[in-house]
């Protein structure tokens, strides 16, 4: 029989249990390195500021008056502008006249003009006014406020007239102004604060007339002379018509007092877009139909005004592509924005635009392009399916259409589409990866689409579908926002569910401005049946659903429950757990019905201490309090031990009562109120409380694996390090008694 070596036995076993021990180390650590940790998306502050603004100063020292001025003595000097600017962290370029007529104000390039107490001359005026109606931001001094008003920018009304004496004047009594409300530009001073400002005059604005006018309720009175409330002399705009934000403030760039610094910053901060998506409009090309009235390179100019402000105000931004010597529909032309369209374009591509724009298209972009029927302008048809030449998807150069566009196939562009108005519409020819989604009938196609690579194609062959003549006409305009939506959602990886009724539009809710601020990408759906269909389409990272208004059918909750089985994330805000207690999404997140939230309570923070209320915003109170009454406001939770109240009904934690509730594995974060009914400022941040608590959350489920580095189940390393080495010592000491009954 053969004799072991005692202590080679236990030499040998340590040495396997040590690598066995370093293996188990080496798995979970590059497990850890695989998974798609989230970088930080958001600086932690309680300032919601956007990363890398970009500014651009204009810079004109001709101060003669434009001949659509004659009130105003301009300057030119910004020097207190750019040190502060550049400590603020921004990027600041100085643009001439002759760089805006170059067109070298886009919003890929700059987020906000500045205009220092000086006017754009006439040759440029337009170009200036494109930038704030695609949604850049326009911030002015004092003098600058003739153009804002013949412009038609600040007040439609005015357009055509600098407005002197009729909507502002001049003072010399003071300089002196009070503070009119907070508000996240005067976030650094209180109602009724004096703050004075530098020179021998300031302009005001006659507010009671301002509010008069066609954007009267989206004014912000941020300032007025010290003594007049009906002298405002600092405002602002975030108009629900149409065009960016723009900020008026007065004195001049070349010396600030300390007050006027702070709101200056503040003002740029604000005033800068947070869009959902950058659409290029080619004009470069000869299209049919322009946007602008004044887009001469276009054969019918002023098409398309309708459609684009109503994208804008739907935080969508939107630039033109101009001729350039050093190329068009360029690599780099391209590279910044998510949408390019194409509207029936005169002249041919060249193949190095068809490559770009090809590999454009496969690395996330989406391409929308208008064309028309056949026999209209035969030539038009045949370059643009030149351009296509690599997708399944052409526009037919045989046969026409009818107005009759009443088809509907199923593919969520077509949410809340039944039928749409055209107008001696073309064809479009859809093969292999192609498909059709509007049409005369099954086999007449008018709108076709394909996914290619990671981007996406639509071909519409109407040019009336979304002319102002006719996109009022049945479900044009909702066509035209959900054509955006789904192509600049390619290479999102949330999916979003709102019903808010209050706001302007589904993509100017808090939980969209959330996301947008955030700077994540999201594709937008607002009803059951699409909500279920695009959660069966794709696959998602993280669903967002917001429920204050009509219930969703409780299908949408199965389908649900399988996405989260399935591994998927959840944040959602709803009032209806009590309208189907007994379903299975519930118990699944952790959490069961216990009573109706009576009306119109706050919610108590039951742990300040932990992300949700500190990153990437520190909120400043101990509750959140409602201020709009929906009525059935939500329900009170009994929370199971596979997850943990954070919030509920009262100031200290108790059980049945949890309105806040996260899944222990960071997979569901569940509100059983209405996050959108806290409209007020109970911090005192100047920001709604509402929008602070989308951002906090979707940040935190986000960012889950990076804001919580150890990972999976609580303790799961250490069980197995303990089950590892115990099993070890265990096999050690069996070989040992083995070996001594030898």
């Amino acid at each position: 029989m053969r004799k072991y070596n005692k202590k080679k036995i236990i030499f040998s076993s340590i040495i396997i249990a040590l690598l066995f021990l370093n293996t188990f180390a080496f798995l979970i650590n590059s497990s850890k390195e695989n998974e798609p940790i989230k970088t930080s998306l958001f600086p932690t502050t309680s300032q919601i500021s956007p990363k890398n603004l970009r500014v651009a100063i204009y810079n004109e020292p001709n101060v003669t008056e434009p001949a659509y001025s004659s009130a105003s003595t301009l300057t030119n000097n910004y020097s207190a502008l750019i040190p502060l600017l550049t400590a603020a962290g921004f990027g600041v370029t100085e643009l001439t006249t002759q760089d805006i007529y170059d067109h070298k104000l886009m919003i890929a390039d700059y987020d906000v003009f500045i205009m220092v107490d000086n006017l754009p001359k006439v040759n440029i005026s337009n170009y200036v006014k494109e930038f704030w109606l695609g949604g850049g931001a326009l911030i002015s001094f004092d003098s600058a406020a003739p153009y804002l008003l013949w412009s038609g920018i600040l007040v439609p009304e005015s357009e055509g007239d600098e407005g002197h004496t009729t909507y502002y004047a001049y003072t010399m009594a003071t300089n002196n102004h009070s503070i009119a409300t907070r508000n996240p530009i005067t976030k650094n001073n209180q109602v009724g604060d004096t703050i004075q400002t530098i020179g021998a005059s300031i302009n005001f604005f006659y507010w009671t007339t301002l509010q008069g006018t066609t954007y009267g309720s989206d004014f912000i009175r941020l300032a007025y002379q010290d003594g007049d409330s009906d002298h405002a002399t600092m405002i602002a705009l975030d108009s629900s018509y149409r065009g960016g934000r723009i900020v008026h403030l007065p004195g001049r760039g070349a010396e600030l007092t300390a007050d006027m610094e702070n709101i200056f910053i503040e003002a740029v901060i604000w005033a800068c877009p947070t869009p959902k998506g950058r659409i290029l409009f080619d004009l470069s090309h000869n299209p049919e139909y322009g946007i602008d009235l004044w887009d001469d390179l276009s054969d019918y100019p002023g098409y398309y005004e309708i459609w684009r402000d109503n994208l804008v105000n739907r935080s969508y931004v939107i630039d033109k592509l101009y001729p350039s010597p050093s190329g068009n529909l360029t690599t780099s032309n391209l590279a910044p924005y998510d949408v390019l369209i194409l509207c029936f374009t005169a002249y041919n591509y060249s193949s190095l635009e068809i490559s770009a724009v090809t590999n454009w298209v496969a690395n996330g972009g989406g391409l929308f392009i208008i064309a028309d029927q056949h026999d209209y302008l035969p030539a038009k048809d045949i370059a643009l399916n030149e351009l296509m030449t690599n997708f399944d998807i052409s526009i037919n150069i045989t046969n026409d259409g009818t107005n009759t566009v009443t088809e509907v196939f199923e593919h969520p562009i077509n949410e809340g589409v039944s039928q749409i108005t055209a107008f001696a519409p073309g064809l479009v020819n859809v093969d292999g990866n192609a498909f059709p989604i509007l049409g005369n009938d099954l086999v007449n196609i008018i709108v076709g689409g394909e996914e290619y690579g990671n981007g996406r194609i639509i071909v519409n062959a109407d040019l009336a579908t979304l002319r102002d003549s006719s996109i009022s006409g049945n479900d044009n305009l909702q066509f035209g926002i959900n054509l955006i939506n789904w192509l600049t959602a390619s290479t999102a990886d949330i999916l979003l569910f709102v019903n808010e009724p209050y706001s302007d539009n589904y993509h100017s809710t808090p939980v969209a401005d959330a996301l947008n601020i955030l700077g994540l990408r999201f594709y937008l759906t607002y009803t059951d049946d699409y909500l279920n269909l695009s959660l069966n389409l794709y696959e998602w990272d993280l669903v967002i659903v917001d429920e204050p208004w009509s219930l969703i059918d409780p299908s949408v909750f199965d389908t649900l429950l399988e996405y989260l089985k399935a591994g998927g994330k959840l944040v959602m805000s709803t009032y209806r757990v009590d309208n189907s207690p007994a379903h299975p999404l519930w118990s699944y997140m952790g959490v069961e019905f216990s009573a109706d939230l009576p009306d119109s309570s706050p919610i108590y923070i039951w742990n300040e201490a932990h992300s949700i209320f500190n990153t990437p915003i520190a909120y400043g109170a101990n509750n959140y309090t409602p201020i709009l009454d929906y009525g059935d406001e939500g329900d009170l939770l009994t929370v199971f031990p596979n997850a943990t109240a954070l919030a509920g009904f009262n100031e200290t934690e108790k059980s049945g009562n949890a309105t806040i509730v996260l899944r222990n594995d960071g997979k569901v974060l569940f509100n059983s109120y209405l996050i959108d009914q806290f409209s007020g400022d109970e911090d005192d941040s100047t920001y709604e409380d509402r929008i602070e608590l989308w951002i906090a959350e979707i940040y935190f489920i986000y960012n889950y694996e990076a804001l919580t580095p150890q990972g999976g189940i609580p303790g799961f390393e250490l069980g197995i390090f303990l089950v590892v080495t115990f099993s070890t010592i265990g096999l050690i000491s069996i070989v040992i008694v083995f070996n001594k009954k030898k």
